[in-house]
C-alpha cells in the first residue's frame, strides 16, 4: 500500500512531466503537472483557512466590542450607585433608573451633574440631612408616660438613620 517516492520512469514514459532542464516560454522553468496540482490544492486550502480565520476574527472583534460596552455600562452603574449612596438616597433603584435614563440622553455623560440635578428636582428621593441643634421645632416636652429612650428608639427604627440610633444609645447609656 505504501507508494514509493522514487521516480524510475524516464521522460519518454511520463505524460505529465516536462523536462525541468529546458526553459519554458519566456525563460521560465516549467513545473510538473502533478506538482502544480498539489500547489494549487495547498493554495486553495490556505485561502479557505484564511477565510475561516477572517470570520473568526470578525466574531472575536464583535465579542470584544460587546464586552467593552458591558464593562462601560457596569462602571457607569457603579459610579451612579456610589454617587447616589453619597447623596443619601431613600430609594436607590428609582434614583438609579432616573439617573441612568438621564445619562443615556447626554452626549458626554456627567453622572455627578445628573445626581445633583436629580437631588434638586426630586428631593423626595433623598434623605434630608439636619445638623444637630438646628431644628426648626422646639424640643419635645416629656410626657409622663413616654420615656425619651423609647421615643429615640422609635425614631431610629422609623428612619434607619445612624444619628438617631446613636442618640438612642446615648440615652440608654448608664449614667455614673
Amino acid at each position: 500500500m505504501t507508494e514509493s517516492i522514487e521516480d524510475t520512469s524516464t521522460p519518454e514514459t511520463k505524460d505529465e512531466t516536462v523536462d525541468e532542464q529546458q526553459p519554458g516560454i519566456g525563460g521560465e522553468k516549467l513545473v510538473p503537472v502533478s506538482e502544480a496540482i498539489r500547489y494549487r490544492k495547498r493554495a486553495q486550502t490556505a485561502e479557505q483557512q484564511l477565510d475561516q480565520l477572517n470570520t473568526e476574527l470578525g466574531d472575536l472583534r464583535a465579542k470584544l466590542t460587546e464586552a467593552d460596552q458591558v464593562i462601560t455600562a457596569l462602571e457607569r452603574r457603579q459610579q451612579v450607585d456610589s454617587l447616589l449612596m453619597e447623596a443619601d438616597t431613600v430609594d436607590l433603584e428609582a434614583a438609579r433608573l432616573l439617573t441612568e435614563q438621564a445619562v443615556l440622553t447626554m452626549d458626554e455623560p456627567d453622572v455627578a451633574m445628573v445626581v445633583k440635578d436629580l437631588k434638586r428636582h426630586k428631593p423626595y428621593l433623598f434623605r434630608r440631612r439636619t445638623e444637630v441643634g438646628s431644628s426648626a421645632m422646639s424640643p419635645t416636652i416629656d410626657s409622663p408616660g413616654h420615656d425619651p429612650a423609647e421615643l429615640a428608639a422609635q425614631d431610629a427604627a422609623r428612619t434607619g438613620d445612624r444619628r438617631d440610633l446613636l442618640r438612642y444609645l446615648r440615652l440608654r447609656r448608664p449614667r455614673d
